[in-house]
């Protein structure tokens, strides 16, 4: 039986509760609310008088405890709770009280809305309770009928929902800002796309199963898939049309179609503007329906990948401009000599490249070689040789040995090369291809046993990228043809490379090399 205090806990009192019509507690979410009271009789009238009770079409579902912790257990183990109806007296006489900054502190539960309601309000005095606890409601047990409950229970959820709502908006911005932060280091096109699809999962709060794709030809009838994961995973490179569900096509194509994005109960799937009309699709299965707050995350989740498009467009134009001015300044120094075949300068940066690549493998150069090194190496081998513009053209082209004089002349192109690019690489902060190359420029001619120019440098005192240089140098020397001489016979200029590891050339560089000849598999 309820106690004495407890006998107008739910007396009648003005019109019925609010309700909703057609709600279906099977079919709708419900508010949960948890009764913490040591009288059984309480949870069950509460049950009783609040079974109609619905707030914004959803029903509410009780959870109940018995002790403060009881409740501090059930609270710890589902933080959805919304509300809370919190007795002072149970286990001891401020047993109520001494849960309130437990939830509030210990759980870090600051959403959840308490109503403390107690039978002998003279143990806990209202002014006292209100300014001490972080409570948001105090009701004696003689006043709380089942209408004031009621309309306790509205303002309760409803500054829930207010709160939940603004919670979840600032976490899914702080994700927004974290994930356009990762996004906008990538400068790779496949690496960003792949990057979208974890970043809007993670903001969304799904499994990243998706895909990006961007429209194919000028009739844009198809897209091709640019990155995929989950259940799209070996789709990335191949026709949107050919790959995936059909309804599943038709639902992105019409995205790009008409500029717009599409939420269902399955899919939502953004319309990725940039600027200069190059548009995409980002498709991400949710597998439910989005709420208005998710769907608002996701569209500005949207503008930041567009806005990461656009940076990679440009930065690609910027990396263009670059290399058509690098390739320029090579083929100046190309002009200077003759017999460099017209495009010396390009092969040598492939080759490069690939045994740059290859030594990744190895330990120790793994460390060394990142995908900066990888692209400034490309960029810098194109100018390693540009201080030859300074080198007379007799002694460039003259078929006898150099005098002492001559060879002089001829060696000062390596400290003249660097002068010239370290000049304009002051030009830009930090390392970039043209600091780069003035250190592939100055060392290109120094040797593993110290017996290079200009200063004589051996060992791993030689910049890495000058090791990997002259070996790919002395290859593409003897292979070509000279002024004074045919281009050397292959199986010479490999047993020169091959011969001259551990005294000319870095070990590691010239296995490094033949692994890249073997991965080519063709004869010159």
């Amino acid at each position: 039986m309820v106690g004495d205090d407890d006998e107008f806990l739910f007396k009648e009192e003005g019109p019925e509760l609010p309700t909703a019509v057609d709600v279906s507690a099977a079919s709708v979410r419900p508010w949960l609310i948890l009764i913490v009271d040591d009288d059984p009789e309480v949870h069950a009238m509460t049950r009783l008088v609040m079974k109609k009770f619905a707030y914004r079409n959803r029903p509410v579902q009780f959870l109940s405890a018995y002790s403060a912790e009881e409740a501090l257990g059930i609270l710890r183990n589902d933080p959805g709770i919304a509300m809370v109806l919190l007795d002072v007296v149970m286990e001891t006489d401020d047993a109520g009280l001494r849960l309130v900054p437990r939830i509030r502190d210990e759980l870090g539960n600051s959403q959840v809305r308490i109503i403390l309601r107690t039978g002998q309000p003279g143990q806990a005095p209202e002014d006292d309770v209100i300014h001490g606890y972080d409570i948001n409601d105090y009701k004696a047990k003689t006043e709380l009928t089942a209408q004031k409950l009621g309309t306790a229970t509205v303002a309760a959820l409803r500054s829930y929902e207010h709160i939940t709502e603004l919670m979840r908006s600032r976490q899914g911005m702080e994700r927004i800002i974290d994930a356009s932060s990762n996004l906008f280091t990538l400068r790779a096109i496949d690496r960003f796309a792949d990057a979208v699809l974890r970043e809007l999962a993670r903001v969304l709060d799904v499994a990243p199963d998706g895909l990006v794709c961007v429209p194919r030809g000028s009739a844009r009838a198809d897209a091709q898939i640019l990155a995929a994961q989950g259940r799209h995973a070996d789709s990335v490179g191949l026709p949107l049309g050919h790959s995936v569900d059909p309804a599943l096509a038709a639902k992105v194509m019409e995205v790009l179609r008409a500029r717009q994005h599409h939420f269902d109960d399955n899919d939502a799937i953004l319309w990725l503007r940039t600027a200069d009309g190059r548009d995409a699709a980002a498709c991400l299965h949710v597998g439910r329906s989005l709420d208005g707050l998710e769907r608002k995350l996701a569209e500005v989740m949207g503008a930041k990948i567009a806005i990461g498009f656009d940076n990679l467009h440009l930065y690609d134009q910027v990396k263009r401009s670059h290399k058509a001015a690098v390739i320029a300044l090579a083929g100046l120094a190309e002009y200077k000599d003759p017999d460099g075949g017209g495009d010396h300068g390009l092969r040598l940066s492939r080759l490069v490249t690939e045994i740059a690549f290859a030594l990744r493998q190895q330990e120790g150069w793994d460390r060394i070689i990142d995908d900066e090194f990888l692209e400034q190496i490309t960029m810098g081998a194109m100018l390693y040789d540009i201080g030859m513009v300074g080198v007379p053209d007799s002694v460039i082209r003259k078929e006898n040995i150099l005098d002492a004089d001559e060879r002089h002349q001829m060696e000062m192109h390596c400290e003249r090369g660097a002068a010239i690019l370290e000049k304009a690489s002051r030009l830009v902060e930090g390392s970039n291809y043209l600091s780069f190359g003035a250190a592939i420029a100055r060392a290109h001619h120094e040797r593993w046993d110290g017996s290079g120019y200009p200063h004589g440098l051996s060992g791993t005192d030689i910049p890495p990228a000058a090791r990997i240089i002259a070996v790919a140098d002395v290859y593409d020397a003897l292979t070509h043809r000279r002024s004074w001489r045919e281009a050397v016979p292959l199986a010479d200029a490999l047993k020169s490379i091959e011969e001259g590891a551990g005294t000319l050339f870095d070990p590691s560089v010239v296995a490094a090399f033949f692994q890249v000849r073997q991965a080519r598999g063709r004869t010159r």
